[in-house]
């Protein structure tokens, strides 16, 4: 009885570390994919490892925007992209965190992809975070508008956008 206790206690963490493995064979195998597709500039070819939120808020827009404005010198330069992997820390049951290196022609580069686990599978969630530099400030201060331009402000119709008027009695346009 012992020894049947002791094989089925072996059995089980044996499958527990069998899983892990897997799981982090498919971390790497997914993340391996995604990065060497993107080092390379082939964004299509990224797509499959990468989650439906990446691939509508990130890949497409550089498919759209970004690749055809790239210089094919640059895109030369920089290929062939050959990627290690430093590490791979599951942060979760369904996330991870993979490091890994990026060694161009031109340059070394270090990083860090985040992974999600969705319907059994491993994906790259890129989520770009813009600097508070370069956020646009959504609100107007009324007031310090009011101060800059009082006396200059033309009144008019509630619907027509305001017109500036200079120290020399010229009109500014304010719309842009």
């Amino acid at each position: 009885m012992k020894n049947i206790s002791t094989i089925f206690l072996l059995t089980i963490i044996a499958a527990i570390f069998t899983s892990c493995k897997s799981d982090q064979a498919l971390i790497e195998q997914s993340a391996m994919g995604y990065l060497t597709a993107m080092g390379n500039y082939r964004i299509s070819e990224a797509k499959p490892f990468a989650t439906e939120e990446t691939i509508e808020n990130t890949l497409k827009t550089i498919e759209q925007y970004i690749m055809p404005n790239l210089d094919s010198t640059v895109i030369k330069e920089n290929t062939p992209a050959i990627i290690k992997i430093d590490n791979i820390t599951k942060t979760g049951d369904t996330t991870a965190e993979v490091s890994y290196v990026k060694y161009t022609p031109k340059q070394k580069q270090e990083g860090k992809l985040d992974m999600v686990k969705r319907k059994g599978e491993w994906k790259v969630q890129v989520r770009i975070q813009i600097p508070e530099s370069l956020k646009i400030e959504q609100s107007i201060d009324v007031k310090a508008v009011e101060d800059k331009y009082k006396g200059k402000l033309k009144v008019s119709d509630s619907n027509e956008v305001p017109t500036v008027i200079d120290n020399q009695n010229r009109n500014i346009n304010t719309e842009k």
